[in-house]
């Protein structure tokens, strides 16, 4: 059976809109989940939003 890569999820920092790969949080041998960072590595803001959500996404 081949290999299937998991696909990451990516967050958008709400404040400067800069695009983050999520954190992989270990769930079983084969599997992972993903969180958003803490904090925008580029603004310090710690409001996300899951890119599949952004173009919904309204302040």
């Amino acid at each position: 059976m081949a290999h299937v890569p998991e696909s990451v999820t990516m967050y958008v920092c709400e404040n400067c809109q800069v695009a983050h790969a999520g954190t992989p949080i270990h769930v079983d041998t084969a599997q992972h989940t993903f969180e958003a960072p803490d904090e925008c590595g580029c603004c310090g803001e710690t409001a996300f939003v899951d890119l599949t959500n952004w173009v919904h996404h309204h302040d």
